[in-house]
């Protein structure tokens, strides 16, 4: 599978929120997880597959699970968010977007800490900054050392 040749842009943001999930609620610590970012894609992440890949030593089972189901020709999202793993929270991991063999997204999972996002598509970027006002451009040095 190939990455995309238009101009790919990065973004990076906090995975744990003080925010609330529901307005008039109090702020609550809350980490976002896979399944967050799925669904936050819509209908443009519907037409996606899915690879993964963790880089712990010993991955939770979940997540082993989903590398192998992933690793041939990649899981459409609706079964990435039928499995366990989209609800837990990883160390460090690459889920990556494909059109056909084409790479056009990829959510990275950095040391639980913060999710980066990669792609040339201007409406996830701007959903993303929308739902995450904290997101902030990266460079690709950047990106390359979270890697």
């Amino acid at each position: 599978m190939t990455e995309t040749t238009s101009t790919m842009q990065m973004v990076t943001f906090a995975a744990w929120r003080d925010d609330a999930l529901h307005t008039g609620s109090p702020a609550n610590r809350r980490y976002v997880t896979l399944a967050e970012l799925l669904v936050r894609l819509g209908s443009y992440g519907l037409g996606l597959t899915w690879k993964a890949q963790m880089f712990d030593e010993q991955p939770h089972p979940a997540f082993a699970q989903m590398m192998k189901a992933s690793a041939a020709t990649g899981i459409p999202t609706l079964q990435l968010l039928t499995m366990d793993a989209p609800y837990l929270q990883a160390i460090d991991g690459d889920f990556e977007g494909y059109t056909g063999n084409e790479l056009v997204l990829t959510l990275r999972e950095f040391d639980s800490s913060s999710w980066d996002v990669r792609t040339a598509n201007a409406w996830v970027l701007n959903e993303i900054q929308r739902h995450y006002p904290d997101a902030r451009p990266m460079t690709s040095d950047e990106w390359d050392s979270t890697n």
